[in-house]
């Protein structure tokens, strides 16, 4: 069975296998959350996720799977999305966020990410622990001056993959999509998806306006995300 018609019939997003016929790379803050739950509903207890965590790059382990695929998101609203979720995670007054948003926060993110991290900890390099120090005041003040000065922070390592990817996936979110996926995974820009139902949407504060945030990045988002944006057709 073709890889292009198994993954144009699937049409859909994390990384997660259906053992033997499906893999499916999650990509940060491009849609797999919700493709997570698509698949499930096809195939239930089937699928499983990766035993290097959900966020984990291509593996050649998997290369003979009928279906490999992923989805990638524009640089420009990709980054912005991650910048305002850590906002929203972890600092966003709880009264600016509905009750179902909140119980999903604390059942799909909240209490992976301590758990990983707290079992991960010793392997996190000290680099990537200078930079996630870095990130907190910048995370808990959002302002489009603080969204450039974390984008010149994440700028640093934007292209080098976490070097414990193998232990531990989720410490570098905010690398280039490309370094997540191969020449034979299938790729799908989340925007040409028609009806795809977004469950992992941020929650915003009041009067908060993306386009003030697009714009003071767009620069650094067009020198640090340059070959996605070529690679992607963004």
């Amino acid at each position: 069975m073709g890889t292009q018609w198994w993954c144009a019939f699937v049409s859909m997003p994390m990384t997660y296998i259906v053992p033997e016929k499906v893999y499916y790379i999650h990509i940060p803050k491009a849609g797999g959350t919700s493709e997570k739950y698509k698949l499930i509903d096809l195939y239930g207890d089937a699928l499983v996720e990766v035993p290097t965590g959900k966020h984990s790059p291509y593996d050649e382990k998997y290369a003979h799977y009928d279906c490999i695929y992923t989805h990638v998101r524009n640089p420009h609203t990709r980054m912005l999305s991650m910048y305002l979720f850590h906002f929203e995670l972890n600092h966003m007054p709880e009264k600016h966020i509905d009750k179902e948003r909140w119980t999903f926060l604390d059942t799909e993110f909240r209490w992976k990410i301590s758990k990983v991290f707290g079992s991960n900890w010793k392997d996190i390099s000290d680099f990537d622990k200078l930079i996630m120090q870095k990130m907190k005041p910048l995370h808990s003040n959002i302002s489009p001056d603080n969204y450039v000065k974390w984008l010149e922070l994440v700028g640093k390592a934007n292209d080098r993959m976490d070097p414990n990817a193998e232990k531990n996936s989720i410490i570098r979110p905010f690398v280039q999509q490309h370094l997540w996926v191969s020449d034979n995974v299938h790729v799908k820009k989340i925007e040409d998806e028609k009806g795809f139902a977004k469950l992992n949407q941020t929650s915003r504060m009041p009067g908060h306006n993306d386009d003030e945030y697009l714009e003071a990045g767009r620069s650094l988002i067009e020198q640090y995300y340059s070959e996605d944006l070529r690679r992607f057709g963004y």
